[in-house]
């Protein structure tokens, strides 16, 4: 009981008010900046969480997106082969090539090509051939242009392709387009199939395998629903939850077998097809998991505040017990002065001057309140005269302050807490074509666009008398109607009490930042799909021969996943053991020159598939000129391999590297270059820096084609397109070259944005394949597919001088023999021999070919008397009959039969006369025969 008194009386000391109000007060400040500091960490790391699992969906999504628009692609390409359109029927070759389509990616199950009556004609595996499929949705969908299917059960395929014993129905998605002959006629539809397993490999290749990402779920959504790794709808869409807003993330609950709060982000996969399937990438985790970090914060944070309470706890006691000591004296003196009477008693020692003027205080009561009062009064007197001072320099300020105000470019404006105006400067009033009087007293909501309203409302409630300030960017409607983008930053201005009083925002337009954002990153989006669709590998290594970037057409041809390989494994890893011998050797020779190539290799793929490759590579250096990475281009030459080994000389002669700097950019104004990269002045040849401010005349093979593609291109832009071309362009030094020109007008500048890429190389590679495909690979006379386009073209000219041509047909006489005696090789000389005097005797406008063995044939143009064919074959007949010296002594003869045909006379089409000049020439073979018998 006497304890309980003792507390009792303590506590209503001085002393111990003080502890406990400065103690108090420390500890719940304390408190207070712990709370707010675990609510701001928990937000933050949500934030982070949820934009970590926008980035981990976007690459899935793009991935997806480019998967469907290269499928498309591909079926669109193939549907305009000249096997497709050429002719009233299909060539014969197209089985064969529709099977290397299939086998060049692995999830084409079915590929096939039906009439106009939807009966397939060529089918891969012969699947479906001749069976009609014009109910399918793809048939009736693909012919009126191209068509992309959403998954579906295979309905024709599945007993046919399914894998024996398994359970699973296949799925496929359906990719289709027309095929229409040369005078655009409709001829069928090429469709293909693709095995539902290409989305599950992407989301599985692509998924990010961090341990961040624990208990990440990856879903795709489509019009019916959550669609699971078969293609079947999982859970239809119905009942899914309200998911956020396509490119947002928001914490939810998903109901159902899942009660608990996930985290959840939402990216559409926007494919630029023809039909846009709406597809969603749905990305979830648990919140728990996503805030597990938070949760060690907690503990440390709890330890933290104990120990911060104790010590402050201690302080508290230590400042009370200075500040009450004096106070405890005069207490004492006093009551020694109410016991005694004496004044004297009041004479304590006191260390500060507040406690010695108290004392004082109590000694001269009366003479102090007299002398206090007139020192009152004269206090008075000089305060309110303090008072006016200040009152007029407060006004003066506050019209500095108010002229500084309407000076400001930036728009200021202030409202109250319910969101009225009662300030707004003159460069507010310019943005939005309003008075003063017309906004004061307003609420600011009018100005602002509907659809970012809720978003700057929510923003604004955010605020708290420990964060008073927010900034946000948000649409404003501008008083001529035009949609601007500004960004305001408001500051909350809060009473003693913490009450809301008034709101400060200070804006500026941002649109044209806005905008030039946006650009850079379409231009950046377009750079990225450069890199990773190029028909061709690029990558990066390190000094030790390792991988360290790579792009996905490298990936697929070294059939693992890119964690597998980035800082592991090496070109060497994939080579034959030629190829590695010839890496180890050149690698380096390549870090201490700094450049290589082209080298070619033999790359297996851990799949089993094996191709010829031709690398080329340069360094990439720091300042101080240590290597850094390479630049590295891979090309597949596979197909060519047999011709270009015979081209050995003129393919070292060609540059078949490109630098990851490959794309000159350049902004254009006025058709002067007013911005540039390095790698535009690389490719034209110029010295660094010397391309800014020169028109881009310079450019073009001369004024005229300067003044064309100034019509033609700025003509595009205008319309608001992009323009895209393929033309010739000259360099500093007067070369012509290649440029690949893509452009595009930047909105409200005046400018244009313009890429080019060198590619020189590339035309030069396509005329050699172009020479392979439609010549002959011994004489080099036009094959049989380049014979029926020159018949063509022979055909249409003497429809339009109306005259005839000729087709003669000749099969050599006593070329077997000289085969068999003197091999191969001699054989081969006579044909080739023989191949260049039939090119000698005939006219420029005439065709000579070779379409098999030891048959050739020749195009005779305008002829106007039939006589004429037959001097014509006469000089022929004695050129091909002159004696062969094969060398060593050997001289050999041949002659020839030949059958004669004419256009129009004896048909009107390639086969027609063929078959005509054929039938002509084994009756004269007959003759000919009886004469070397005789």
């Amino acid at each position: 009981m006497r304890l309980t008194s003792s507390v009792s009386r303590w506590l209503h000391t001085t002393r111990a008010r003080l502890t406990l109000l400065f103690g108090g007060t420390a500890v719940a400040t304390g408190l207070a900046v712990g709370l707010l500091a675990d609510e701001l960490l928990t937000r933050q790391l949500t934030d982070l969480s949820g934009q970590s699992l926008m980035n981990s969906s976007q690459p899935i999504a793009l991935a997806l997106a480019q998967g469907m628009q290269e499928r498309e692609r591909e079926i669109s390409l193939l549907s305009h082969l000249p096997m497709l359109t050429q002719g009233s029927g299909y060539d014969p070759q197209l089985q064969a090539h529709l099977e290397q389509i299939r086998q060049s990616y692995p999830f084409y199950s079915w590929i096939g090509v039906t009439d106009t009556q939807g009966v397939v004609q060529v089918a891969t595996g012969n699947l479906l051939q001749g069976q009609d499929v014009s109910q399918r949705p793809w048939f009736g969908a693909g012919s009126q242009g191209p068509y992309v299917g959403d998954a579906h059960d295979a309905v024709l395929l599945d007993k046919l392709l399914r894998a024996p014993g398994s359970q699973v129905p296949l799925r496929f998605m359906d990719y289709a387009s027309p095929v229409r002959g040369q005078d655009s006629t409709f001829k069928g539809v090429v469709a293909a199939h693709v095995n539902w397993a290409w989305v599950q490999d992407i989301i599985r290749r692509a998924s990010p395998a961090s341990p961040l990402a624990s208990g990440l779920e990856v879903m795709l959504v489509n019009k019916d629903g959550v669609i699971n790794t078969e293609g079947a709808v999982d859970q239809p869409r119905a009942s899914l939850p309200i998911l956020p807003e396509p490119g947002a993330f928001r914490v939810m609950s998903w109901g159902g077998a899942s009660p608990q709060p996930y985290l959840t982000a939402v990216v559409s996969v926007r494919a630029q097809t023809a039909t846009d399937l709406g597809w969603l990438l749905v990305t979830r985790q648990p919140l728990e998991m996503a805030l597990q970090p938070i949760s060690r914060l907690h503990t440390l944070l709890a330890l933290l505040l104990g120990l911060m309470a104790a010590l402050l706890a201690g302080l508290a006691y230590a400042v009370a017990r200075r500040f009450s000591q004096p106070l405890e004296r005069l207490a004492q003196a006093a009551q020694e002065v109410q016991a005694t009477g004496q004044v004297a008693a009041l004479h304590v020692d006191v260390k500060t001057l507040e406690f010695q003027h108290l004392r004082s205080a109590l000694e001269n009561m009366a003479q102090g309140l007299l002398e206090g009062r007139a020192a009152l009064q004269s206090a008075n007197a000089v305060l309110e005269h303090r008072v006016a001072e200040r009152t007029q320099a407060l006004h003066q300020s506050e019209q500095r302050y108010l002229s500084i105000l309407e000076d400001q470019t930036e728009m200021i404006c202030r409202f109250d807490a319910s969101n009225r105006m009662t300030f707004v400067n003159e460069a507010f009033c310019r943005l939005f074509h309003l008075r003063r009087d017309e906004v004061v007293g307003q609420v600011w909501a009018p100005i602002v666009h509907p659809d970012d309203l809720p978003m700057v409302t929510r923003a604004l409630q955010g605020v708290s008398p420990a964060q008073p300030l927010v900034v946000v960017e948000n649409r404003v409607v501008a008083g001529d109607g035009a949609i601007r983008w500004c960004q305001f930053s408001n500051r909350a201005l809060y009473d003693d009490d913490g009450q809301l009083v008034e709101w400060q925002s200070v804006g500026r337009d941002v649109t044209e930042r806005r905008q030039l954002e946006a650009e850079l990153a379409q231009a950046s989006e377009r750079f990225q799909d450069l890199y990773d669709h190029a028909p061709c590998g690029y990558y990066a290594l390190d000094r030790q021969g390792k991988y360290v970037h790579l792009n996905l057409l490298t990936l697929q041809w070294l059939g693992l996943p890119r964690e597998e390989v980035i800082g592991k494994l090496g070109p060497a890893d994939f080579f034959d053991d030629e190829g590695k011998a010839l890496f180890n050797a050149c690698f380096p020779v390549f870090l201490q020159n700094g450049k290589i190539g082209p080298l070619e290799f033999n790359l297996c793929g851990r799949g089993g598939e094996q191709r010829r490759v031709s690398v080329s590579s340069t360094a990439i250096l720091n300042v101080q000129g240590d290597y850094v990475m390479s630049r590295s281009i891979m090309y597949d030459v596979s197909e060519l391999h047999a011709a270009r080994q015979q081209l050995h000389t003129l393919n070292l002669e060609q540059q078949a590297m490109l630098d990851n700097d490959l794309i000159g950019i350049a902004k254009v104004k006025d058709r002067v270059i007013v911005w540039r990269n390095p790698a535009l002045e690389r490719i034209f040849g110029y010295a660094p820096g010397t391309l800014q401010g020169r028109t881009t005349e310079e450019m073009y093979v001369d004024q005229e084609d300067f003044l064309a593609f100034g019509r033609d291109a700025y003509a595009v832009l205008a319309s608001g397109q992009h323009y895209r071309q393929q033309r010739r362009m000259r360099k500093v030094t007067g070369e012509i070259v290649w440029i690949d020109v893509n452009g595009v007008l930047l909105e409200g500048q005046g400018e244009s944005l313009w890429l080019m890429q060198d590619i020189t190389a590339m035309k030069q590679y396509q005329e050699q394949v172009e020479h392979i495909a439609f010549h002959d690979a011994l004489t080099h006379l036009p094959n049989r597919l380049l014979l029926a386009d020159r018949m063509t073209q022979a055909f249409a000219l003497s429809d339009r001088t109306q005259t005839q041509a000729a087709v003669c047909y000749f099969d050599l006489n006593g070329f077997k023999p000289i085969n068999d005696r003197y091999g191969h090789d001699m054989g081969d000389e006579v044909l080739k021999i023989t191949g260049r005097r039939l090119l000698e005797q005939v006219r420029g406008n005439d065709t000579a070919a070779r379409i098999g063995g030891d048959e050739f044939v020749l195009v005779l143009t305008a002829v106007k008397d039939p006589a004429e064919v037959d001097q014509a074959l006469s000089r022929v007949m004695a050129a091909i009959e002159q004696p062969i010296d094969l060398g060593g002594g050997r001289v050999v003869r041949v002659s020839a039969a030949v059958g004669t045909a004419l256009y129009p006379r004896d048909g009107t089409t390639s086969f027609e006369l063929l078959r005509a000049a054929d039938q002509a020439m084994y009756a004269d073979k007959g003759h000919v025969s009886a004469e070397r018998s005789l």
